[in-house]
């Protein structure tokens, strides 16, 4: 058994004792890497996992190695944060693990997953119903390697034992109660018994996998992501439904939706080609998705609030992510310049609300609302505006346009601007 590694950079092996994360320590020095040894203690095991990890600190020592060691609480996190505990330990090691990453105190994370924890990973995620993406199992990413892979368990314990390198059990590995061993101990040799060469199978599954994500990776047109939310061209649509989907998925991904996306949710938004304008779906971590025209937008959810104030010409006004002031001038722009002794008194700076009638510069008097259409206004974007207005008549929709009854004309004595910017 060799490993062969990328020269010039620093490893930091996760080593937990066990015989994976020994042996590839060991294949890790021997190739002559550049390492230093990383061990987390979870808290689940108590006084045994106390053990372990001063049985990891200790070889290190004997061996010339650097090693960073590292308590968490697992158990008390996972009630914090109402999650399972092998969310909890993975949570917590992987943040140890990206700050390393991120400090450089090392250039990669060397993790010891073999043959078969990646056969354990896919059946997992297929039972679990994933998608192709989730079906490649372990793979490298920036960051992070996983140079066991082409192992076996056994040929690890050989390698163990032939090269008289100790290691500690974990307990834990043989408790069903973990989804993980479950699978390990209950489904996979009920499995191998009538198909016994199943686990090169199920890699081989994997590997295509991955090439068909690299395939649709390549294929997919990537998103213009904003801090709100990111922007489709709603032709994405029209795409074959695999890659209209993965479209769309990379795009949640992106905003950080992924784990609570389901099937359903891409088939209500590839549903939206049919829908009328300004359609609207509900998704996970406060997302909406919407038809905006030929546009399909995913925004972050903006909870109605109805922001009433009395206009006064001095002062400055926030709402949502955007200041609102006023301040006199000589030149005129374009639906933001009106004529300030039009605005009559009693006048509020506030959101929409129904009834709404706006007379445009020029034009006739319609509903708030249509004008907004007319305006193409997403609809997300229409509970972020404010207008002036008294009872039911709008005199500005701010940063978008002037009613009819403000506009400038030969009489005007004190001309105003509407400046906009970025709440602070």
């Amino acid at each position: 058994m060799e490993i062969f590694v990328e020269k010039g950079i620093k490893i930091g092996v996760a080593v937990s004792g066990g015989v994976d994360s020994m042996v590839m320590l060991n294949l890790l020095k021997d190739a002559g890497a550049q390492i230093v040894a990383i061990n987390i203690e979870h808290g689940i095991r108590g006084a045994v996992s106390k053990r372990d990890s001063k049985f990891v600190r200790n070889y290190c020592k004997r061996h010339e190695i650097e090693c960073l060691a590292y308590n968490i609480n697992s158990p008390a996190y996972a009630v914090e944060k109402n999650i399972s505990v092998e969310l909890a330990a993975r949570t917590l090691r992987y943040e140890i693990f990206d700050k390393l990453l991120a400090d450089g105190v090392v250039d990669c994370i060397a993790l010891a997953h073999h043959m078969n924890d990646q056969v354990e990973t896919v059946l997992m995620r297929i039972f679990r119903g994933t998608g192709i993406k989730g079906a490649r199992g372990i793979v490298d990413r920036e960051g992070y390697i996983h140079p066991m892979l082409h192992f076996t368990k056994t040929e690890i314990r050989e390698y163990a034992t032939m090269h008289r390198i100790p290691y500690k059990e974990d307990a834990t590995n043989f408790d069903s109660e973990y989804t993980r061993n479950y699978i390990r101990h209950e489904v996979i040799p009920h499995v191998k018994i009538r198909f016994p060469g199943f686990e090169h199978a199920v890699v081989k599954f994997a590997k295509a996998c991955e090439e068909v994500e690299d395939y649709m990776m390549g294929e997919i047109d990537m998103p213009i992501v904003q801090e709100d939310g990111a922007t489709l061209p709603l032709s994405i649509l029209d795409y074959h439904p695999a890659l209209a989907k993965k479209t769309i998925a990379e795009t949640l991904r992106s905003l950080g939706c992924e784990k609570d996306i389901e099937s359903s949710h891409l088939a209500s938004l590839l549903s939206l080609k049919d829908s009328p304008n300004n359609a609207r779906i509900n998704l996970p971590y406060g997302y909406d998705a919407y038809r905006s025209y030929d546009e399909l937008r995913i925004v972050k959810r903006v909870e109605s609030s109805y922001y009433e104030c009395e206009f006064n010409p001095s002062r400055q006004y926030e709402y949502q992510e955007f200041s609102y002031s006023f301040e006199p001038t000589d030149s005129i722009k374009k639906g933001l310049t009106f004529d300030l002794d039009k605005i009559p008194e009693g006048a509020l700076v506030r959101t929409r609300k129904a009834g709404d009638k706006f007379k445009r510069y020029g034009g006739g008097t319609k509903s708030l609302g249509d004008y907004l259409t007319d305006k193409k206004i997403p609809l997300y974007l229409r509970d972020k505006l404010l207008v002036i207005a008294k009872d039911s008549v709008i005199y500005a929709v701010l940063g978008v346009e002037i009613a009819d009854e403000v506009k400038i004309d030969e009489n005007t004595k004190n001309k105003y601007l509407i400046k906009i910017g970025e709440s602070k």
